[in-house]
């Protein structure tokens, strides 16, 4: 009976830390929502590309959650404790850091955008150094096991910055408006996962600790940028009231890439060990992907009225009743997603350079498509999808020429007949927001 217990106490609280970042993902769907009916389609055009520039400029808040919960696991608390100060420190030094480098490209980021001034894109780096100070708040609670504290604080951080983004939106109507209200929502939340996180103090030592985060981040961040790209690049090249429809359209990419994300969190710790990757990682691949398969179908059948149902009336004209092709980019991302945590267990660099090389390819693809003046809203969304098929072909090749590895084997026999646990290093899940 102490197996059932032990596999139960394991995904019990994955189960509870995928509910809260379900629950922040719905969430900030309603920003997503209320402002493609508040702002006009170029406005919104034009804080959608910032939202997609914030995630990649993110991705040091995840790999400070990574660097930490890998530190701080499996280490006795008081051994922890001695850590989480160095830890702390580091993660002041990354947010200086992050907000510094952010400040250095704001007028390339304004001239890639085409936007009207840097005041939205200056909101924008405001928000980054709250947000990477709360990654590695997340990354203290996850190393050192407190799974309920960690869901609580991923809640209350999402929250505080939805309804600061909420609060702007509606009293100014504008997207430097809606993004200082969530720089002042994402200062609280990290002010109280600090609180959370037991006021952390700091100490010397930052070398080993930041280098760790560094490599972490690398790892994540083609698979942000691919993500992301599309809104970028339709931004950029399409013209504004056309890169408005984009962007309402990826919300329903961005509704089939969150919502299968637990199954990620639940499975991850599982992908570590090779005779587990075998067994679980086409379980869960086959659920994420009837995930997919399910909403596709869904936004097909809901035809020309997919996008006025999310955007209003002023949405739909160039797309049609093509919004299910956004819907089966997300899922494939989802299923590459998926695929690239697995490479990550398995430390198979192919993995990583195969996500930068899809990231490659979608450029030079869209670049193409505007140099020959073949650029719309569905060609680029399809060069999206293309890149996510590509990633996904890549990572099932390699999930079947992956060989079995006997001494994985073994380890995991050894520890059901012992009840012992095998010492095996593998990332925890990274926390997207």
């Amino acid at each position: 009976m102490s197996v059932p217990r032990s596999r139960a106490a394991r995904v019990a609280p994955a189960a509870l830390v995928s509910g809260a970042l379900l629950s922040v993902s719905a969430l900030s769907y309603v920003v997503t929502v209320l402002a493609a009916r508040v702002l006009t389609p170029a406005s919104y055009g034009e804080l959608a590309a910032l939202l997609g520039v914030l995630l990649v400029g993110i991705v040091p808040a995840t790999g400070l959650q990574t660097a930490t919960a890998l530190r701080l696991g499996g280490r006795p608390p008081a051994r922890a404790a001695h850590e989480v100060p160095r830890l702390h420190a580091t993660a002041l030094a990354t947010a200086l850091a992050a907000g510094l480098t952010g400040l250095v490209v704001l007028a390339p980021v304004v001239a890639l955008l085409r936007l009207p001034d840097a005041t939205a894109a200056a909101w924008m780096v405001a928000v980054l150094v709250p947000h990477t100070l709360a990654g590695a708040y997340d990354g203290v609670l996850q190393g050192t096991g407190r799974h309920g504290r960690l869901a609580a604080v991923v809640v209350a951080f999402g929250s505080l910055k939805t309804l600061g983004a909420l609060a702007g939106l509606l009293l100014g109507r504008t997207p430097s408006a809606a993004l200082a209200g969530m720089a002042a929502g994402c200062a609280a939340g990290a002010a109280v996962s600090w609180l959370c996180a037991g006021r952390p103090g700091v100490s010397r030592g930052l070398r080993e600790p930041a280098r760790a985060a560094v490599r972490a981040a690398g790892a994540l961040l083609g698979l942000v940028l691919l993500v992301n790209l599309d809104v970028l690049l339709a931004r950029h090249h399409l013209p504004a009231d056309l890169a408005g429809e984009y962007a309402v359209g990826a919300v329903f990419a961005k509704v089939a890439y969150w919502l299968p994300q637990g199954v990620g969190v639940v499975v991850l710790p599982r992908l570590a060990d090779a005779a587990a990757r075998r067994r679980e990682l086409p379980r869960a691949l086959a659920v994420v992907g009837g995930s997919g398969a399910l909403l596709t179908v869904a936004t097909a059948a809901l035809g020309p009225a997919a996008l006025p149902l999310v955007g209003g009336d002023a949405y739909g004209s160039a797309l049609g009743g093509w919004a299910w092709v956004f819907t089966a980019c997300g899922a494939l991302f989802a299923l590459a997603q998926l695929l690239l945590y697995s490479g990550i267990a398995a430390a198979d660099r192919v993995a990583a350079a195969a996500v930068w090389v899809a990231v490659a390819l979608e450029c030079v693809g869209v670049e193409a498509l505007a140099a020959t003046g073949r650029l719309s809203v569905l060609s680029a969304v399809g060069t999206a999808a293309g890149a996510g098929l590509l990633l996904v072909s890549v990572g099932l090749l390699r999930m079947r020429a992956a060989a079995p590895d006997p001494e994985a084997d073994a380890a995991v026999a050894a520890t059901a007949v012992s009840g012992g646990p095998v010492a095996v290093p593998a990332p925890p899940a990274p926390r997207p927001r």
